[in-house]
């Protein structure tokens, strides 16, 4: 339930004039009382979320150096001959189908707003300053890789399993997204019939391949696709708590899966 602008408005001064507790969460919902006056939530409903999926809340978002996506010729994403007309810390590389501008390691990833599972708009930098790796998976809703590695993520198939490119050392990943050490963000910009993902393709999505730590989030655009350039679906990268790019990758899961074991001292 969202309560009254004004009156809300009108609470978050007062509490401001006499201080509120930054540590307090009145109704146990995981959202302190501060952020939830700022959002438009009440602090005292348990039912009343910034995130219906319970998803970290960032206070400090607007801090950080939000580059943008940027626009062709002169971003991520956009076809290129030569690194000049790519953006700082990004290069001209060879793709399949021509030369793009892809970026490098150090890269600061754009703020992502987009719809989740839930319906919620969520933003990718309320993951900042979590003290955890964020793994962003981008694909599509039809390659059956793709079907077969969140069936698995979700426990409905071991399919995955028994693909040419599955790897033993795969199977960690999923007990590090069950237990909350990394956050796993899966982005999907078209649905299994090939046009823009809507609310609707990410809550099929959820369905079929169920899991309350994987924030599913529908990009119609195509923004996060076109900044990281994947030639093969999935594609994860990785990112740290900073929203700086650790691993950019064009297709398959392994080179951030390995670095991730790296940070947190996994051994698979």
């Amino acid at each position: 339930m969202i309560i009254n602008n004004f009156f809300l408005i009108f609470l978050f001064s007062i509490g401001l004039m006499h201080g509120i507790d930054n540590n307090i969460d009145s109704d146990g919902d995981g959202y302190l009382d501060i952020d939830e006056l700022k959002v438009g939530t009440d602090p005292n409903d348990g039912f009343s979320v910034i995130y219906q999926g319970f998803w970290p809340f960032n206070s400090n978002k607007e801090k950080i150096n939000n580059p943008g996506f940027g626009e062709c010729p002169n971003a991520n994403g956009c076809e290129c001959e030569t690194s000049i007309t790519c953006p700082a810390n990004s290069t001209c590389l060879q793709l399949n189908v021509g030369k793009y501008c892809v970026p490098l390691r150090g890269s600061k990833v754009p703020r992502l707003k987009a719809v989740d599972q839930f319906g919620d708009e969520f933003d990718l930098y309320d993951l900042a300053n979590g003290n955890k790796p964020i793994l962003i998976e981008i694909g599509t809703g039809w390659p059956q890789a793709c079907k077969d590695f969140s069936a698995w993520r979700s426990y409905v198939s071991d399919d995955a399993t028994n693909s040419k490119w599955w790897k033993s050392k795969f199977n960690g990943i999923r007990d590090l997204i069950d237990n909350g050490e990394v956050y796993w963000v899966h982005i999907i910009h078209l649905d299994e019939n090939k046009n823009p993902a809507t609310s609707e393709t990410i809550d099929s999505w959820y369905w079929n391949y169920p899991h309350d730590n994987v924030i599913l989030l529908a990009d119609p655009e195509a923004k996060m696709k076109k900044w990281i350039r994947p030639t093969g679906y999935p594609c994860v990268i990785l990112v740290d708590e900073n929203m700086d790019l650790q691993v950019h990758t064009l297709r398959g899961i392994e080179d951030a899966i390995d670095e991730v074991y790296k940070i947190l001292g996994e051994k698979y």
